[in-house]
């Protein structure tokens, strides 16, 4: 994915305090198993090292809200948003199919999700409450991996090593827009930057997507 949102709303409905859902709780602890499951699912990829990758791909939320109120009240519901940066070794299309699927499992399992403390529940069958998940995306981009291979690569090393000094190719996670177009119309496509405190070449592009 490339630079992109998921957004996680947290619902619950409660009649007292002493019988309510806390969505701030259920949040912390579905966004735990949610993180743990997406890193089983894309986990470390081997071409990663090969394009000099920093990070695997992540999951992280950025961004907590909810409707306000007193500090002694309980919210009615809470928002958890964040960023997914993928490396372009995965889809796109399969991290959102995977994150929806996890986020209905654990609406269909809320009981068993960890609790915090003796009296955190996330179902209150007598009173027919029961907290649950939604998933929403921003729009997505997909990421690419330039071609290592290509003539194009090739002469833009040589170039750089010519005219500074020194070339090491590496790959970041963000992506621009067009780079994976032009790449699946067949165009040997590498992208291309030079820092002021190290000059480096950008062999690869990686894509996120925000949630929440």
């Amino acid at each position: 994915m490339s630079p992109g949102s998921f957004f996680i709303v947290v619902y619950r409905i409660s009649l007292y305090y002493l019988q309510a859902i806390n969505p701030l709780e259920l949040g912390m602890e579905a966004l735990k198993e949610i993180q743990s499951r997406f890193y089983k699912d894309f986990p470390p990829h081997k071409e990663e090292q090969v394009y000099g990758f920093a990070t695997p791909s992540t999951m992280k939320p950025t961004q907590w809200s909810y409707p306000g109120g007193g500090i002694n009240q309980i919210p009615a519901e809470c928002t958890i948003s964040g960023d997914v940066r993928l490396t372009p070794f995965y889809s796109v299309k399969d991290v959102m199919s995977k994150l929806q699927k996890h986020v209905d499992d654990i609406n269909e399992n809320i009981e068993k999700l960890d609790t915090r403390g003796p009296v955190s529940k996330y179902a209150l069958p007598e009173e027919n409450l029961r907290g649950s998940l939604a998933v929403t995306f921003d729009e997505a981009t997909s990421g690419v991996a330039c071609n290592l291979k290509s003539r194009g690569f090739e002469v833009l090393c040589k170039a750089t090593e010519k005219i500074v000094g020194h070339v090491k190719p590496y790959s970041i996670t963000g992506t621009l827009p067009l780079i994976r177009d032009l790449k699946d119309e067949g165009f040997d496509v590498q992208t291309v930057g030079y820092e002021l405190y190290k000059d480096q070449l950008n062999l690869s592009s990686q894509p996120s997507k925000e949630w929440e």
